[in-house]
């Protein structure tokens, strides 16, 4: 199973662009609905799942002396993401296309480890099958919107390159995940580094401002979303 949501994600990644055309699906609505899911899976799932992973950090190396040691590895990917995209969409040459390049391999490179993270992470073996199937919906509507977001800003350069090295980075993500098993502090650090970085491009980077925000369709998406999640969790003890 966690091979075929490899694949899935690396395929929503390489054709995604192509599945919600402007013209049929309006990009307001679009980046409503996503980020209403993505949202959603923050609030019912990621927290309650950092607080979990806690207890896994019991080392010595990593005592804080703090119940939350955790959150502060989140708050670290959340920082180092956060710094890197303010580097990347921030002017730095004379030269324009220059500047765009050096925006541009960075923000790919960015998020090829981000994608290969996240992909390792949600089909690591210490994840139930319910947790990976809504992990992985989750993360396909996000790398929808990743997708999206780079080609408006890149347009034909994302579809030649871009978009084969973040879907090469998802594949090389789930490989490992399949051969390599960490222990168990090691897969908790990774897991929130991972969502620190998340909770970063929801909120920041995907999370439509008041102007493009379509609520109704944001309402639907965590209704919608949030209430399946609920079920899953007092029928299935998700």
């Amino acid at each position: 199973m966690a091979n075929w949501i490899v694949v899935y994600l690396a395929l929503i990644n390489f054709w995604g662009i192509y599945l919600f055309p402007r013209d049929r699906v309006p990009s307001q609505k679009w980046f409503s609905f996503s980020s209403g899911i993505a949202i959603t899976y923050f609030f019912m799932y990621l927290l309650p799942s950092l607080n979990k992973r806690q207890d896994t950090l019991r080392v010595e190396w990593l005592d804080l002396a703090l119940p939350s040691e955790i959150y502060v590895i989140s708050l670290l990917g959340f920082t180092v993401f956060y710094g890197t995209m303010r580097v990347v969409r921030t002017p730095h040459f004379k030269d324009e296309t220059i500047d765009q390049n050096v925006s541009y391999w960075l923000q790919v490179t960015l998020l090829t480890a981000y994608m290969s993270f996240s992909a390792y992470v949600v089909t690591a073996s210490s994840v139930t099958f319910v947790a990976r199937s809504f992990y992985a919906t989750a993360l396909g509507v996000h790398f929808l919107a990743v997708g999206h977001d780079l080609y408006r800003h890149y347009g034909e350069r994302y579809l030649r390159q871009g978009r084969y090295l973040l879907s090469g980075g998802i594949l090389i993500g789930g490989f490992f995940s399949r051969f390599i098993d960490l222990a168990s502090h090691v897969e908790a650090i990774l897991f929130a580094f991972v969502a620190g970085a998340m909770i970063l491009n929801i909120v920041k980077f995907e999370l439509p401002a008041d102007r493009n925000l379509h609520f109704r369709t944001f309402v639907l998406a965590v209704v919608g979303y949030g209430g399946i999640l609920l079920f899953l969790k007092h029928v299935l003890n998700f």
